[in-house]
């Protein structure tokens, strides 16, 4: 596996290409992240293999795909519990590094007790309309989507009326505040959804079944995003930057 992926690290690779379209190459042949299945920016390669290739890719010198919570955790999660459907709408903004995402779990009241979290979910057709308050989210500033749990059961026990969604952060029902560090920096923010939408489509792995979903996000395997080489935020810049796609 390390000569041919070798081979094609050296006859593709210009240091001179945009970024944007060097990312959208290996997702299209399956580079980007080897171990992940075909089709879904891989190539479903053994740890192995995929370990070989991602090792001809930094003798190669060439870049690597887009880093940060969309590959260290959102699609690990994706690739386990979500439909064909939604891995067709969500996984290529993933991979190609053109959606950022942010992990909407904890709450003012429910930090280390994750599960008794007070966020609601209600049901209106084929929507349900989210209330409640997030906080110490990193990237909710510039993050196009987020993961959210929330209750859409409350008479359920706790851990069991929890739902799992793939939420569009750029709505009217959300907002993002910053939370100043001494500092001056704002690596982390509260997020109020008030009245928030997220179709019935977008719910992850079942209704209920949101607290299992969640335990597997921070348990993805890191060996399926190694890299050494970070690519710049500005796709269009061909200059390396320590950039992590959130």
């Amino acid at each position: 596996m390390y000569d041919e992926a070798f081979e094609w690290y050296s006859k593709n690779w210009d240091p001179d290409r945009p970024v944007g379209e060097w990312w959208a190459l290996l997702a299209e042949t399956g580079w980007s992240f080897p171990s992940w299945p075909e089709g879904r920016g891989g190539r479903g390669l053994s740890p192995r293999d995929a370990k070989q290739a991602e090792q001809a890719r930094l003798d190669a010198g060439a870049y690597g795909p887009p880093k940060g919570l969309s590959t260290f955790l959102v699609a690990p999660t994706l690739l386990t519990y979500a439909t064909s459907e939604q891995l067709d709408r969500f996984m290529p903004g993933i991979v190609r590094g053109t959606d950022t995402w942010c992990q909407l779990f904890s709450e003012p009241g429910a930090g280390s007790d994750l599960a008794g979290l007070s966020t609601r979910a209600v049901r209106d057709g084929d929507e349900w309309i989210i209330t409640g308050q997030k906080v110490w989210t990193s990237g909710g500033h510039m993050a196009q989507k987020g993961m959210l749990i929330a209750r859409t059961d409350p008479d359920a026990p706790k851990h069991q009326g929890i739902t799992y969604f793939g939420i569009d952060m750029d709505q009217p029902g959300i907002e993002v505040r910053p939370l100043r560090e001494m500092t001056g920096q704002a690596l982390f923010n509260e997020v109020f959804l008030d009245e928030a939408r997220v179709p019935h489509d977008a719910v992850i792995g079942g209704l209920g079944v949101g607290w299992a979903v969640a335990n597997t996000t921070p348990r993805s395997p890191r060996i399926m995003t190694l890299t050494n080489n970070w690519p710049p935020l500005n796709s269009n810049d061909s200059h390396p930057n320590d950039f992590i796609n959130c």
